[in-house]
């Protein structure tokens, strides 16, 4: 009985130890996959004339992976920026990180390098060595991948000025259905230049960001912006707080794509005369197609800038009439909604745009001005705190549009109603066809 026992006691302990023993092998027949294959597919079909991973060198072990990886961006016009990524991959199942021991297929540190005349360059006139960056890439085994950024925090000072940064760190995590989501801590960062007697200070920095599909450039998305405070104080004093944009973009089951954008200050203290600002915009109905088009013809030029250098004026002329005829034959939504205190008061604008399109035209150069104003719609509301304007430059144009009809003057309000519709431009109810100029 004893030695059933031993042997059920060593079986039980000799299986985990084999499997440990020979999983790292048998997930790194497959790590090639589970790492450097999937940042290859995260690059949107649109993005691959500008951007482009290439994979130079593999080794696969038992253990460990090395691999050498190549990231292109080539801006149209421009000379590519090469990012070299150094990948040293421990198999999983069981991983050892900076962050402590996790279970995954993978774990790879990495080091980044520029390859860039330009880049090198600017780096070459700092007086101090930029901080230490750190990289990282967890491959779990639901196949998401998470992405690691960690820049170290730096000092510098000398007579000429000084620099204080804190540091940042960022998480990028894709999932297996190409969802994603980034976010980025910065600390605070201050600059001094004695010279110039100038100087910058932010107090830090946060960006999220999630999208449905990584590699699809309309899928839903949005992205946040948040500084809680910029100032200086010289060689303008200024402070600017509590700053928040977002941008998103929103898909319907139409062909229809929707873009919106918040900018929100809650305090400004300058010489200008402006105390806060709202900024809501929108842009609404927009064909799809537009985006794909656009993308279309950013790789085509970028095809040509390749191949002829001599004939891209002629062709970028061309493309960009290509697309604007796109833009005009397609219908568009602008919203916009401005709140801001200005001169001690507050003021409101509301302007909304409606393009109808001109289906019918098949060249730009084309566009008949009547045919153009009827096919636009546009209604404006604007209340604007009387005190606040007289306190303005444009305080002694209020006074002529109140008697010319333009603006009204309502329990200390300055109102503007304006409406274009059909050709009709109408404000505070005086109507002023337009086709009269044309």
């Amino acid at each position: 009985m004893k030695q059933h026992i031993r042997k059920i006691t060593l079986f039980s302990v000799l299986i985990p130890l084999l499997i440990l023993g020979i999983s790292p092998k048998v997930i790194g027949t497959g790590i090639q996959d589970a790492t450097i294959e999937s940042l290859i597919n995260f690059i949107p079909p649109e993005a691959e004339s500008q951007l482009e991973i290439r994979q130079s060198v593999f080794h696969n072990g038992w253990f460990s992976s090395q691999a050498e990886v190549e990231v292109l961006y080539t801006p149209p016009g421009m000379d590519s920026i090469s990012l070299q990524l150094v990948f040293d991959i421990s198999h999983g199942p069981l991983l050892i990180t900076p962050r402590g021991p996790k279970a995954g297929l993978a774990y790879a540190s990495i080091v980044p390098s520029i390859s860039s005349d330009a880049f090198k360059n600017a780096i070459a006139e700092l007086p101090f060595a930029l901080p230490t960056i750190s990289l990282d890439l967890l491959a779990s085994f639901d196949q998401s991948i998470e992405i690691g950024l960690d820049i170290a925090p730096l000092t510098y000072s000398d007579p000429d000025g000084e620099v204080s940064f804190n540091g940042l760190s960022g998480t990028f995590i894709v999932n297996s259905d190409l969802s994603a989501e980034f976010s980025l801590l910065m600390g605070g960062l201050a600059a001094t230049e004695n010279g110039e007697n100038t100087d910058i200070n932010i107090s830090g920095m946060e960006i999220r960001s999630t999208t449905a599909q990584l590699n699809n450039i309309l899928a839903p998305s949005e992205a946040q912006l948040i500084i809680p405070l910029i100032s200086s104080n010289a060689p303008v004093p200024f402070s600017v707080s509590d700053i928040t944009t977002t941008y998103g973009l929103l898909a319907s089951e139409t062909d229809e794509i929707a873009i919106f954008q918040n900018l929100k200050i809650n305090e400004i203290s300058s010489t200008l005369p402006v105390n806060s600002l709202l900024w809501n915009s929108e842009i609404e109905e927009i064909n799809s197609e537009l985006f794909k088009y656009y993308y279309q013809l950013a790789a085509e030029l970028q095809n040509e800038m390749s191949a002829n250098p001599e004939a891209v004026t002629a062709r970028i002329s061309q493309l960009g009439q290509e697309l604007a005829l796109a833009a005009v034959q397609n219908k568009l939504v602008v919203n916009n909604f401005v709140q801001t205190n200005a001169y001690d008061g507050d003021h409101e604008l509301d302007l909304q745009i409606r393009w109808n399109g001109l289906p019918e035209l098949r060249n730009i150069m084309g566009v008949d001005i009547k045919e153009a104003l009827n096919a636009l719609t546009v209604d404006l509301e604007l209340s604007l705190n009387l005190e606040a304007i007289m306190r303005s430059p444009i305080a002694n144009l209020v006074d002529p549009y109140v008697q010319q009809g333009y603006i009204e003057i309502n329990n200390g309000l300055i109102l503007v109603k304006g409406n274009l519709l059909n050709g009709l431009l109408t404000f505070n109810g005086n109507e002023m066809p337009l086709d009269q100029f044309f």
